[in-house]
């Protein structure tokens, strides 16, 4: 490798001169020629070369980072997969990187179920894609960040989640207790905005129920496809004020499908999610960042109910 110093002028001459290699062993050693990388730096080495190497080099850089979820811009697992599973799998020697890079592309739209072995399917069932948008709900990476992507919250009034939206019923259901409940609230951990609740009712009822001023708030029976995108970005365990919060869709795909199974009671996820109904709600002074969500079993005569703000 040419002598080159530890800096950020000297890293952008390489980024610029497209010398992924030095930059990957920058990355790996943090030392060159007497010069120390700090972490820092050589967590943003890594993920320059996983937004512009060579798949090959790009994967080496994600898999020196196995375990991060939550690194500055993202996860690199999440910055390589913006590649063709094709052009990665041949790479991907850490089984959990593996593992992620798959449900990334998969949230990207790629069908996996027959190339790679997973917990979940390796295909978007219909009511996943249905309101699943990879170009807003996956965030696009450059080489000094990336765009963002849609943030949680449902129903959100500016893109009328609430059509024709009524008065809830004045109902009350009992509380009981249910395996998913403390699933679902673990869904945004650690940063812990969500109650969940299990209750013996109808979706109404049970939104009714938990609902904060009742009297004022205005509701519809939405489908579960329309609510589980958000579903998904709070299963990040992010929100717009959690610090770190750049983390990876694919967690939130996996927390969701592990909350489902435990809210089927073992029985099989596409047919339990086909089936629910789903109610939600808000209030007309609330805003972004709210989440309102009852979800019914018509089989089992239960309903989740999952409420979430963000905390700044």
């Amino acid at each position: 490798m040419a002598t080159v110093s530890v800096s950020y002028r000297n890293n952008l001459l390489l980024i610029e001169a497209g010398r992924w290699a030095d930059l990957l062993a920058l990355a790996t050693h943090g030392r060159v020629d007497g010069d120390e990388a700090t972490p820092e730096e050589r967590r943003e080495l890594a993920h320059a070369v996983a937004v512009g190497a060579s798949p090959a080099l790009a994967v080496a850089a994600a898999e020196l980072y196995p375990d991060e979820d939550h690194g500055f811009p993202g996860p690199l697992w999440e910055v390589v997969a913006r590649r063709p599973w094709r052009d990665l799998a041949p790479h991907l020697t850490h089984p959990r990187v593996r593992e992620l890079v798959a449900q990334t592309r998969v949230l990207h739209g790629e069908d996996l179920r027959e190339v790679v072995e997973s917990e979940i399917p390796l295909r978007l069932e219909p009511w996943e894609s249905a309101y699943w948008d990879p170009e807003w709900d996956i965030p696009e990476y450059d080489l000094t960040g990336c765009s963002g992507c849609y943030q949680w919250s449902f129903p959100n009034w500016l893109i009328e989640d609430l059509p024709g939206g009524v008065p809830l019923p004045a109902a009350t259901v009992e509380q009981v207790e249910h395996p998913a409940v403390p699933v679902l609230n673990g869904l945004n951990d650690p940063h812990k905005p969500i109650r969940a609740y299990a209750l013996r009712g109808t979706a109404w009822e049970a939104a009714a129920t938990v609902a904060t001023d009742r009297e004022t708030c205005r509701a519809a029976e939405v489908p579960f496809a329309r609510a589980y995108p958000h579903l998904v970005h709070l299963a990040t365990g992010t929100g717009p004020y959690a610090v770190p919060h750049e983390t990876g869709q694919a967690l939130g795909r996996l927390a969701v499908w592990r909350a489902l199974r435990v809210m089927a009671g073992g029985g099989p996820v596409p047919a339990f999610a086909e089936r629910l109904r789903c109610v939600t709600w808000r209030r007309p002074t609330e805003y972004s960042y709210r989440l309102y969500v009852a979800v019914e079993d018509p089989a089992q005569g239960i309903t989740w109910a999952v409420t979430a703000a963000a905390r700044d």
